[in-house]
């Protein structure tokens, strides 16, 4: 039990609960290529065909997910009202994670048989849809970065008056 106790501490830390959701983003998008391809060799070449996109989603996806973490961490127990702002947070981070990984449907299409016009208009704008997930992605991030930033304050504000 102590072991799960530990990964959940170890969980808590900002930078390692976002290194661990940009990790666990390469790895889905290797599988639904993978699956797209019908083989790991065929899925991984199509994952380092995104180009720059290989890096920038899972380093995006990673630093939200990091800022939430902390937002988390400093607002839980801390001040009233505080698990409305990590909902908005979650809401947030969740919202920017799908329009991120929204592109990934154009290797899902072909392999589970939907509209072949859908699918050739996803690929045919990948790096557009792209493009605008990693905008919205680091819209989500400023709006944590944000809401820390203010959460700080209340909590600064709020150590002050109780001393």
């Amino acid at each position: 039990m102590s072991g799960i106790q530990g990964i959940k501490n170890l969980l808590k830390n900002p930078f390692v609960f976002g290194t661990s959701i940009g990790i666990l983003v390469i790895f889905f998008n290797i599988s639904i290529a993978s699956l797209a391809e019908g083989s790991i060799e065929k899925g991984y070449q199509v994952f380092l065909s995104n180009g720059i996109f290989v890096y920038l989603i899972p380093i995006a996806v990673g630093i939200q997910m990091g800022l939430f973490r902390y937002h988390r961490n400093i607002t839980t127990g801390n001040i009233g009202g505080s698990e409305k702002m990590g909902m908005a947070g979650s809401a947030t981070s969740s919202l920017t994670m799908v329009a991120c990984c929204l592109h990934h449907v154009s290797d899902l299409l072909p392999a589970v048989g939907f509209i072949l016009a859908a699918s050739s208009f996803l690929i045919q704008y990948k790096d557009a849809i792209i493009t605008i997930g990693l905008l919205a992605n680091m819209v989500g991030s400023v709006y944590i970065a944000r809401a820390i930033l203010k959460d700080r304050t209340i909590i600064a504000e709020a150590g002050k008056s109780a001393a």
